[in-house]
């Protein structure tokens, strides 16, 4: 694959570059997934040719991959930024955000996408579920760092950390629903609650905590008995979330949701020390994962598609964005009374959708052929990515400035 040796040297040329300016970034209205995507559409086909990914292969198999292994990192990190003892004491907030504000999310993007295009139903309910969960990828750029926790209050960070790291796996069932209906039209409920629901969600849970806790366990004992180096944390972090994502794929669970489960439980077993020496390490492999799975998405965006949908496509786009997130919040503030109308207003609007949408996109298209999915979910991800991208920082200081003025 003569392509390889160009995209290793345009990945790892942008990683040093993004290195150079990391702090300059987090302080501006740019952000890495921006640059990143940015990089990917100019080395496109359709601007320099430099890479064309469809010499590779098919791509979706290939995203399906890529945005899998962007995920667990991303998961891994997350679960490690949550503080120990956060579900048990916002149980009642997170059930809310997680569930209620998944299942209304869901709802009204699906209504949104029936509305502007005319689709069927149950069509319309699939890209719905696909763009629901928040993105950790995309979050992590306003949530982690020195700048987010100068802007930023715990409560704010830590809800928007959770809920994008446990709505991920979680809208595996929202997914899977329509899919088999359409795949296979006719009773499905069985098979979705007893494969989808018991087994590979509630599976997924149950093996990611007790493979977590036994790995975390395992390196306290191992770390005790002198038999390990301070730096085998980062080979730890990145074991523990690629063998559970492998593992439970091979038993057919749901990785996603296992790789939050066991880096959450990881991170109570571990002692404070280690917390925070894994939770900078997981900041900087967080960035090492972004950036090249942004470019590969700006390598293969469905330009040509996404014109012939005309004004279709700014609406879509501006609808999901002001309406998919912001107002279910609001509607549920009753209800989340540890978040003042500040922070249900900031959360409301960040929201991103990224990489977990890139992957039930792509492998919706991989399962079932139908390119509409991966065309209106592509746009989605585009749009939210430049939006969130320039208003987070923006917003976080604007937010800041009203907090404590």
């Amino acid at each position: 694959m003569k392509d390889f040796p160009i995209a290793l040297t345009c990945f790892s040329f942008l990683l040093l570059s993004l290195g150079l300016l990391f702090k300059k970034l987090k302080k501006s209205i740019i952000s890495e997934p921006m640059v990143a995507m940015a990089a990917g559409i100019l080395l496109s086909p359709q601007v320099f040719g430099v890479i064309d990914m469809t010499k590779w292969g098919p791509f979706e198999r290939i995203m399906v991959v890529a945005s899998q292994l962007t995920i667990s990192m991303a998961l891994m990190a997350t679960a490690f930024r949550v503080p120990k003892g956060y579900l048990m004491a916002n149980k009642s907030l997170q059930s809310v955000l997680v569930l209620g504000g998944m299942l209304a999310m869901c709802g009204i993007s699906t209504v949104i996408v029936h509305f502007i295009f005319e689709l069927d139903w149950l069509l319309c309910l699939l890209i719905g579920a696909i763009i629901t969960p928040t993105d950790p990828v995309v979050a992590s750029t306003i949530v982690s760092g020195e700048t987010a926790r100068r802007l930023l209050p715990e409560r704010v960070r830590h809800a928007i950390s959770f809920e994008s790291g446990a709505n991920d796996g979680m809208a595996y069932p929202l997914v899977l629903l329509p899919l088999l209906f359409i795949q296979q039209p006719g009773e499905v409920w069985t098979d979705w609650l007893l494969k989808s629901i018991l087994w590979e969600t509630g599976g997924g849970l149950l093996f990611g905590l007790l493979i977590g806790f036994a790995a975390s366990k395992a390196l306290v004992k191992a770390k005790a008995a002198g038999w390990m180096e301070e730096t085998s944390l980062l080979a730890f972090s990145l074991s523990l979330g690629f063998f559970v994502l492998g593992a439970l794929e091979i038993m057919h669970c749901n990785g996603i949701l296992g790789v939050f489960a066991a880096g959450y439980v990881a991170n109570h077993v571990l002692d404070t020390d280690e917390d925070i020496e894994q939770e900078e390490i997981q900041e900087a492999m967080e960035r090492i994962f972004t950036i090249p799975i942004f470019v590969l998405f700006g390598l293969i965006l469905p330009w040509h598609e996404w014109l012939a949908l005309g004004w279709k496509a700014v609406t879509l786009v501006a609808g999901i964005l002001l309406f998919r997130r912001l107002p279910v919040l609001f509607a549920l503030k009753p209800f989340l009374k540890k978040l003042t109308f500040a922070d249900i207003a900031f959360i409301g609007w960040f929201g991103p959708i990224g990489v977990a949408a890139l992957f039930y996109s792509v492998h919706t298209l991989e399962v079932i052929g139908l390119h509409i999915v991966w065309v209106l979910g592509s746009l989605v991800i585009f749009g939210s990515t430049v939006v969130h991208g320039l208003t987070g920082y923006l917003f976080a200081k604007f937010y800041y400035s009203k907090t404590t003025g």
